[in-house]
């Protein structure tokens, strides 16, 4: 019986080191035509990353968390563009900004620096969040090529709206 149960052990340690090691394999790796394919793990700036590639292309859904290994960013790539809804975290773990409704932008603006006319890439819906769960604010965001809705570059166009901490809308203004 004590060999049964030995044997039974040695079994089920070494399927779970084998597992283990299949999923190492899984991560962090090339197609056959040396492209990221599958989940990827990195750390950058003291951020820690997941994020799944298909051929090369961000596709799938992307993770970011502190060294504390607390949530960040959630969101989803599609086709390497941001898509769906994108939620991103406070200090306290409370949701301070959603990003959502990504499309293709047609909306020209005049850029501040050379006063020429341009359009942006991509637009999204932002909305901004206080700590109590109450909106901040919310509106539209531009934004071009290789740049995202959270860079210092992003713009606000149309209509924003502007909250008190209680959730009493104190002020509206219009971009273009």
């Amino acid at each position: 019986m004590r060999l049964f149960i030995f044997i039974l052990i040695s079994f089920t340690l070494n399927l779970n080191i084998i597992a283990q090691s299949e999923s190492t394999k899984e991560i962090n790796q090339y197609n056959k035509k040396g492209q990221k394919e599958g989940l990827w793990k990195d750390t950058i700036n003291n951020r820690l990353r997941e994020t799944y590639f298909k051929n090369g292309i961000k596709s799938g859904i992307y993770k970011q968390y502190n060294l504390k290994k607390e949530l960040l960013i959630f969101g989803e790539y599609c086709k390497g563009k941001m898509c769906g809804t994108w939620y991103f975290f406070g200090n306290t773990g409370h949701i301070w900004t959603i990003f959502k409704d990504f499309t293709k932008n047609t909306y020209s603006i005049i850029n501040e620096g050379d006063k020429k006319k341009y359009i942006p890439d991509y637009k999204c819906y932002s909305i901004s969040y206080y700590p109590n769960g109450n909106i901040r604010d919310e509106g539209t965001l531009l934004w071009s090529e290789g740049e995202s809705p959270e860079s210092d570059s992003s713009v606000e166009y149309g209509e924003w709206k502007y909250y008190n901490n209680t959730g009493k809308l104190i002020k509206t203004r219009t971009f273009k």
